[in-house]
C-alpha cells in the first residue's frame, strides 16, 4: 500500500487523475468528493454513486496499491476516527515522526499544511454553490441580531466572524460563555435573528444546545460544519460544509476563516449595490 492516510491517497489522485481510463476517473472523483459517504457507505452505495461497477472499486484500489476495495476505504473511516484524537496521541504521532529531520521540522510542517490548506480551499471553492453563499447572505442581511456560537476549535473561527460583523455595522452577539452568562445571553434570541454556528466533529454539546433555542424560538440558523452527516446539518436553514487540512490530526481552521470573509464582503457588497442611487439622467429625466 502506497498511501497510508486519506489525504495522502487524495493527492495521490490528483496528481494521477489525467493518466486515469475514464471510469476510473468516475471512481477518484467521487472519492474526492464525496469522502464521508466513501466512509460509511457499502461496495454497491459507492459504486452507484459513482457511476461505475463494483468491479471497478477494486481495479481503483488496485491501481493504488491496495489489495482491495475494503483496505482503501479504511483511510476514510481512520479519518472520520482521527476526528476525535485526543491531544496526547497528536502529540505523540508528531514526535514519533521520523520522517522530518529534527532541525527542519518547522519548515516541514510550514510546507505540508500549506500545500494541505491550499487543497482544502480548491475544494471547498469545487463543492461550494453559489446558490448557498447567497442564500447564507440574505439570511444575514435580514437579521435583527446574528448570535454566532462556536465553542473549543470553533470558537477563533466564531470570534473573528463577529470581529467583522460588528466592525461591518450589524448587530451581533458572540455567545462566548464567559461568566457561564450563555443562558441569560440565549434569552435575547428571537423568531427575526439568525444563529451562525460553527462546530466540526465531535460538535460541541454547547453548540447543540444554542440550536436548540433557536428551533425554540424559530430564529433561522446558518451552520459551517465538516460532514453532511453533521448534526448541525439537519437542524440549519443554510449549512456550509468545510473539510478542514490536516496534519496528524492537527486541524487547520484556514477555509473556515476564509469562507466567513467571504460570506462578511458578500453582505457588504450586496448592501452597497441595493443602496446606490439611481443614475443622474433616470433621476432627473422628467426635468425641463
Amino acid at each position: 500500500m502506497n498511501c497510508h492516510s486519506q489525504q495522502q491517497l487524495e493527492q495521490l489522485i490528483e496528481q494521477r487523475f489525467a493518466t486515469l481510463s475514464n471510469r476510473l476517473q468516475l471512481i477518484g472523483r467521487y472519492l474526492l468528493d464525496q469522502p464521508d459517504q466513501v466512509a460509511f457507505g457499502t461496495t454497491a452505495s459507492i459504486a452507484q454513486g459513482a457511476g461505475v461497477h463494483a468491479s471497478a472499486l477494486v481495479r481503483f484500489a488496485n491501481a493504488f496499491g491496495f489489495s482491495g476495495f475494503s483496505q482503501m476505504q479504511q483511510l476514510f473511516q481512520q479519518r472520520l476516527v482521527q476526528s476525535g484524537v485526543d491531544y496526547p496521541s497528536r502529540i505523540a504521532a508528531v514526535r514519533e515522526d521520523h520522517s522530518v529531520a529534527p532541525d527542519a521540522a518547522g519548515f516541514s510542517y510550514l510546507q505540508q499544511i500549506s500545500q494541505a490548506n491550499q487543497q482544502a480551499m480548491q475544494q471547498l471553492c469545487a463543492e461550494m454553490e453559489n446558490v448557498t453563499l447567497a442564500s447564507a447572505t440574505r439570511l444575514l442581511q435580514q437579521a435583527r441580531v446574528i448570535h454566532i456560537q462556536g465553542a473549543r476549535r470553533a470558537f477563533p473561527v466564531a470570534s473573528y466572524a463577529g470581529y467583522l460583523l460588528g466592525n461591518s455595522g450589524r448587530a451581533v452577539q458572540v455567545l462566548d460563555g464567559v461568566g457561564y452568562m450563555q443562558h441569560s445571553a440565549l434569552n435575547l434570541m428571537a423568531a427575526d435573528d439568525v444563529v451562525l454556528a460553527i462546530s466540526y466533529a465531535p460538535y460541541a454539546s454547547e453548540t447543540q444546545a444554542v440550536l436548540e433555542r433557536a428551533r425554540q424560538c424559530g430564529a433561522k440558523i446558518i451552520a459551517i460544519t465538516d460532514s453532511r452527516l453533521s448534526p448541525l446539518v439537519a437542524q440549519a436553514n443554510v449549512a456550509l460544509l468545510v473539510r478542514e487540512a490536516e496534519l496528524h490530526a492537527f486541524r487547520s481552521l484556514n477555509a473556515s476563516m476564509n469562507l466567513v470573509q467571504a460570506l462578511v464582503l458578500a453582505l457588504l457588497h450586496d448592501e452597497g449595490q441595493a443602496s446606490e442611487p439611481a443614475h443622474a439622467d433616470a433621476a432627473c429625466g422628467s426635468s425641463t
